[in-house]
């Protein structure tokens, strides 16, 4: 038997005790475990960012696909359901397992589209941490709202708009007429889907307001011949705050003369101031792209410019003053229903007005017939059966026959013969007819239809009765030939215009140098003029079309 001795007991011992100091004493190995744990939480760190980038990148393209798909669905042009787009949407885009829910909220004139989705991420690293999913989330909303729009067109016809080579004319009709078509694309076909009135307002030498809106804007009665209104200072003169822009329908607005002032020979005149009957007249608040259509097409430029009475129109036509004249035209068949209450108050956000306001040229010199030969007899008289015209003097008692050549002591045409309005002598004839014609040389040089010097000692008083039919005596000329008059009275309603809140375009159209800066003063701003040549009158309507209506993100 083994037996261990004392002193063995006493080695092993100490050999355990230094072992165990030893072990206690060194560092070999230590790091391993810190650089394990360390491992452990960078991989885990790692991993989370990895599925925090995942669960982004899905985010993203779920908010943008959500957006796109909502903007789509709330056209108003949409044929599709709004959900069936937006799910469409979602199925391009490669999104799967998403859950959507869209609301939509219909209305006359607009739609909004709200639109809120969400779509598990499966983690990949996170899940060891206790986070199997990350759920993104994402919402929208878009609305079309076709707001009421009232808009009024002013288009320049004068004569140089049909001048060769350019025939403006031919480029303005097409670039019109789109414009028509895109503003009033928002209109429906019923009751209570018309949202957008457009007044054609053509303006060469004055404007024909047409005899459908001259049965509710009252004028004075010198003639009927013609329906143009005479505009004086105050027309021109507006408050600085809260302008007063309307025309009162029941107030007369002084009637334009029916002249020509220089065309010869033709009786009874055929190209007058004021375009007669419905030729270049105002179309007031249509709803009808036909018929606006039509009426562009049927424009025949002639005349001067008379820029400021346009504009002065257009002005009035969106001015809530206007609203008994508007139902007028509703009850008489000519404006829709649907206008009733219009022109809106200035302070309506549901409704916006927009003056489109163009020219070729430059304000032209504006005249008019004076007071004492608007109406009242005259010297002259008319054989009904003939046509022939007598010119009475009354020094004399006698009547000058300007047909036969020959002096009576009663008027051609003897009892059947009518003594002429003035109204009527300026339809029968030009006042260089008149003056040509009426008291002619042969008043003296002719006696009953041959040459004699019988009546030599006349000739001094018809040439004193002509002199009073020149044309200064004849004729009130209002605004200077150099446009100075004109262009400050268009720039008073501009000024006028937009303190009420109207946006105004205007648009120059290869125009001198003088009316494009009455143009950019007119503009509601720089980007709200267009300075343009013959190939781009069509790109500057376009523009101002899709600026008047649009789509636009809410949310």
């Amino acid at each position: 038997m083994h037996r261990t001795t004392a002193f063995q007991q006493t080695l092993a011992g100490g050999a355990l005790h230094r072992l165990a100091r030893r072990f206690w004493r060194r560092e070999d190995g230590s790091t391993t475990i810190f650089a394990t744990v360390v491992f452990v939480l960078m991989v885990g760190i790692g991993g989370i960012a990895i599925d925090v980038m995942r669960f982004e990148t899905q985010r993203v393209q779920l908010q943008y696909t959500l957006d796109r798909a909502v903007l789509a669905a709330a056209s108003l042009t949409q044929t599709q359901s709004p959900r069936a787009v937006v799910e469409n949407y979602f199925a391009t885009s490669g999104l799967e397992n998403y859950r959507l829910r869209v609301e939509v909220e219909p209305g006359i004139n607009f739609r909004r589209v709200t639109a809120r989705a969400e779509i598990d991420t499966q983690t990949l690293f996170m899940n060891l941490f206790g986070q199997p999913i990350l759920t993104s989330y994402a919402a929208g909303a878009a609305e079309e709202r076709t707001r009421n729009i009232e808009v009024s067109l002013v288009l320049d016809h004068s004569g140089s708009m049909n001048e060769d080579p350019t025939y403006r004319i031919n480029d303005l009709r097409p670039a019109a007429r789109n414009f028509v078509s895109t503003v009033m694309a928002a209109n429906g076909n019923g009751t209570g889907e018309q949202f957008v009135s457009v007044s054609l307002i053509p303006y060469d030498y004055t404007v024909n307001i047409g005899p459908e809106l001259a049965s509710v804007y009252a004028l004075t009665n010198e003639h009927s011949y013609s329906t143009c209104a005479r505009f004086y200072d105050q027309h021109y003169t507006f408050a600085t705050v809260d302008p007063d822009l309307g025309l009162n329908p029941t107030v007369p607005l002084q009637r334009f003369g029916h002249f020509s002032s220089l065309t010869y020979g033709q009786r009874p005149i055929t190209q007058p101031a004021c375009n007669r009957g419905t030729r270049a007249q105002v179309v007031p608040w249509s709803n009808s792209i036909a018929d606006l259509h039509a009426a562009i097409d049927a424009l025949d430029p002639r005349g001067a410019t008379a820029i400021d009475v346009g504009m002065r129109w257009a002005a009035a036509l969106l001015d809530p003053t206007a609203r008994p004249a508007l139902s007028g035209l509703i009850t008489s068949g000519d404006v829709h229903a649907d206008f009733q209450g219009r022109p809106a108050a200035y302070d309506d956000t549901g409704t916006a007005k927009v003056i489109v306001l163009m020219t070729d040229g430059a304000s032209s010199r504006q005249y008019d017939l004076k007071p004492a030969y608007r109406t009242g007899p005259s010297p002259f008289w008319r054989d009904p059966a003939t046509g022939n015209i007598s010119v009475y003097y009354a020094q004399w008692n006698e009547y000058w026959h300007e047909a036969h050549d020959r002096w009576r002591n009663f008027p051609d045409g003897e009892a059947a013969a009518v003594q002429l309005d003035y109204r009527d002598v300026w339809n029968e004839m030009s006042l260089v007819t008149l003056l040509l014609d009426m008291f002619s040389p042969d008043g003296w040089l002719m006696h009953d239809g041959v040459p004699s010097t019988v009546n030599a000692w006349r000739q001094p008083a018809i040439m004193a009765f002509q002199a009073q039919f020149d044309f200064p005596n004849v004729f009130d000329e209002f605004v200077a030939p150099n446009g100075t008059i004109g262009d400050q009275r268009l720039n008073a309603v501009c000024t006028a215009a937009k303190a009420r809140g109207i946006v105004i375009f205007t648009i120059a159209f290869a125009a001198p140098e003088s009316g494009q800066t009455a143009m950019q003063a007119c503009a509601s701003s720089p980007a709200h003029h267009y300075n343009v040549t013959d190939a781009n009158i069509g790109n500057a309507f376009a523009s101002i079309a899709q600026s008047i209506n649009r789509l636009r993100l809410v949310q």
